[in-house]
C-alpha cells in the first residue's frame, strides 16, 4: 500500500539513545520519555482501563499500546490500541500525497492536520500536521474506532 510506502521511505532515521523494548511505563512515565526524546509522542489519552506500553525503536520510532490490566509488556496478540509516532522530514507532504484517489478517505483535523485512512485496512488510520516532523499512526483492531478517535480530536501530544 502506498502510505506504508511512504512510512518507510521517507522516515527520517533518527537514531536515539533511548531505545527500549516493550515495557509497562505510568503516564508520568510516558511524559518524561517525550521530555528525553525532546521530541512529541502521540497518543490517545489516559484510559482507566488500561496499562501503557512504551516501546522506542532504534530508527526513533515510539510505539504507545494500550494494554488491558493484567497484560503483559510484549504481548504478540495485534489486539491493542496502538499509537505510533514516527519521525520524517517531510511527514504532511507525504501524508498529502497519498490524501486523494479511491483507494483512501481523508478528513481535514484541527490545527489544519490531515488524515488518511487507507479503505484496504479500516483499522488504521495516519496523521500529519503542517510543518510538523512526524507523522502518526492509530491502530485499533475494530474496523473504524482508530478513525473515530482521531476525527474527534482524541489523538494527542503527551505532555
Amino acid at each position: 500500500m502506498l502510505v506504508g510506502w511512504l512510512l518507510l521511505n521517507h522516515a527520517k532515521r533518527e537514531p536515539t539513545d533511548v531505545a527500549t523494548g516493550p515495557a509497562l511505563v505510568s503516564t508520568a512515565q510516558l511524559a518524561s520519555a517525550a521530555h528525553s526524546l525532546g521530541r512529541p509522542i502521540y497518543w490517545a489519552g489516559p484510559r482507566d482501563d488500561s496499562s501503557y506500553e512504551l516501546t522506542v525503536t532504534d530508527s526513533g520510532r515510539v510505539y504507545v499500546r494500550y494494554l488491558p490490566r493484567g497484560t503483559a509488556a510484549g504481548d504478540h496478540r495485534a489486539d491493542f490500541l496502538t499509537v505510533g509516532t514516527y519521525p520524517g522530514d517531510h511527514a504532511f507532504e507525504d501524508l498529502k500525497k497519498v490524501s486523494t484517489g479511491p483507494a483512501v478517505h481523508s478528513n481535514l483535523l484541527d490545527d489544519d492536520g490531515l488524515l488518511v485512512a487507507p479503505k484496504r485496512l479500516p483499522k488504521s488510520v495516519y496523521l500529519a500536521y503542517p510543518n510538523g516532523q512526524y507523522q502518526v499512526e492509530v491502530y485499533a483492531s475494530s474496523a473504524g474506532t482508530a478513525r473515530t478517535l482521531a476525527l474527534n480530536g482524541l489523538i494527542t501530544q503527551i505532555r
